[in-house]
């Protein structure tokens, strides 16, 4: 059966193929029949039509959309107005009989995209349809109908500043049908917005963009999603909110543990407990919080090991770990590209410093000696020699974002389950260069998608969305499919 997805107008439009072919593949809903059109030009359209087997699996998969608004039924669908009203006569009663002639209520809406259309036309348009019908003896009720009867319209786009245009675009199609249902979009923007979350970083990604990376991951109950490049966590928070286990590392000591300054305006330095745990208490999903690491991404090979790999300091880029094991069912994260946030790893090489000399007092701290055992002849005002066994904070230099996006999907190769997902997002200077020839290859990873999202006029980011072959699957070609690039200006409107 034929149903209209209705989408968030002009959101993120390039993102909405690779997000439903992922709840498709969540939820076992076969591809080949459920997609009609597979361009880029058709799904950038205001409503796009899908095959599902009923009302049940439509449901399914639009519920945890981030880009779908509402799904309708189609009863029918014409190039105009007069075509439509004479595909409405000739409906099955079969069809029609239980929402308009079975003493329920019902009320018609009237929805359109790139034309505002005023009331008076609206009530003539409803008036048309429901004369069409040969009968109908439902009840009008325009509070909480039982049923919800839709008119869609959509007119050829236009050039404007000030609105859309009230007259003269041209209708492009016209559906009519029912309501099925919509999505929790926006339960989840106004529930998970991040000007009310306690726990934020300068960079917490957008609550939008975190769920569609959630649905690409196929982040569902019970899943175990990690990010290297945690932050404050907000990615892991948006799978956490469909079941996954949320997990994840980062090498900033002092952020995850909720120390220094809030990027929240006026509040100063950060609460006590103020960590990515309170965040999970915020929301009620302490259940899906696992933990978080201090370390790097470089050295998290030797933090992480997959059930039956045994040498844990084997070096990370020589690709040699058991495709047939894994440990994790996504990988979901933002590495840092040293603009607003510095791209850092702990140094290969240890830097040789001059010994330091501090007070006793502070000395006692840091070694948890009492102070009385340091001091000699009770010289209070001395200062001590550090020694050089003490804990310290290791050396950190500057992470290439190349060696970045290296050691990120050979780790990926190493930890992920056959199938598991990589979603990450990497920058891109636009010019005429092409956006594939910037995307990071490796032989046991499937690219799925990039999806562009502008910054600037100069600047823009791509999320990266890769699959783990299974150890049957051939390796992937370095050569790149130009379908597999969804652009940020969408082709149509």
């Amino acid at each position: 059966m034929k149903y209209a997805l209705a989408f968030a107008a002009s959101e993120f439009v390039n993102f909405r193929l690779i997000e439903f072919i992922s709840l498709c593949q969540l939820h076992q809903v076969p591809l080949e029949a459920t997609i009609l059109d597979w361009t880029q030009e058709y799904w950038s359209l205001p409503y796009v039509v899908v095959n599902f087997r009923d009302d049940a699996e439509a449901n399914l998969v639009v519920e945890r959309s981030v880009l779908v608004k509402y799904v309708y039924h189609v009863w029918c669908e014409a190039p105009c107005l007069n075509d439509l009203l004479g595909m409405i006569q000739n409906l099955p009663n079969d069809l029609t009989d239980k929402y308009l002639n079975s003493g329920t209520s019902y009320k018609v809406v009237v929805s359109s995209a790139n034309r505002k259309i005023g009331h008076e036309e609206k009530l003539a348009m409803i008036e048309d349809v429901l004369n069409a019908h040969p009968v109908v003896d439902a009840i009008v009720q325009l509070k909480n109908p039982e049923h919800q009867l839709q008119i869609l319209l959509d007119y050829e786009p236009r050039n404007w500043v000030k609105g859309p245009p009230k007259g003269g675009a041209k209708l492009r199609r016209l559906f009519y049908g029912r309501l099925i249902g919509n999505s929790k979009r926006k339960e989840l923007i106004n529930g998970y917005r991040l000007a009310n979350r306690v726990y934020l970083g300068n960079t917490s990604m957008d609550v939008r963009l975190a769920g569609i990376m959630a649905n690409i991951g196929l982040c569902e109950p019970g899943s175990l999603i990690w990010d290297p490049f945690l932050g404050a966590g907000s990615i892991v928070i948006a799978a956490s909110i469909w079941g996954a286990l949320g997990a994840g590392s980062d090498i900033d000591y002092a952020l995850l543990h909720g120390m220094g300054m809030s990027p929240k305006a006026g509040q100063g330095k950060r609460m006590d407990g103020e960590c990515l745990r309170t965040n999970y208490r915020q929301y009620g999903l302490q259940s899906c919080y696992l933990d978080v690491v201090v370390a790097d991404a470089a050295s998290l090979h030797r933090l992480l090991r997959a059930p039956g790999v045994e040498d844990l300091m084997n070096p990370l880029h020589p690709v040699d770990s058991n495709p047939n094991i894994g440990l994790l069912d996504a990988i979901l994260t933002d590495p840092p590209y040293g603009f607003r946030e510095s791209s850092r790893r702990v140094a290969v090489q240890a830097v040789e410093r001059a010994p330091s000399t501090v007070t006793a007092d502070r000395l006692s701290e840091i070694t948890g000696v009492p102070l009385t055992d340091l001091l000699k002849n009770n010289q209070t005002d001395a200062l001590l020699t550090v020694p050089h066994d003490l804990p310290h904070i290791p050396h950190k230099e500057t992470y290439p974002l190349s060696e970045t996006h290296r050691d990120l999907m050979n780790l990926s190769v190493r930890l992920l389950k056959p199938g598991g997902r990589l979603v990450f997002w990497i920058p891109r200077k636009r010019d005429n260069s092409s956006a594939l020839a910037s995307v990071p290859h490796h032989p046991r990873l499937q690219l799925l998608a990039v999806c562009e999202q502008l910054m600037n006029a100069q600047n823009s980011r791509l999320m990266i969305a890769m699959s783990k072959l299974h150890p049957n699957d051939p390796d992937e070609s370095d050569v790149r499919s130009a379908a597999a690039f969804f652009p940020a200006e969408p082709l149509l409107s």
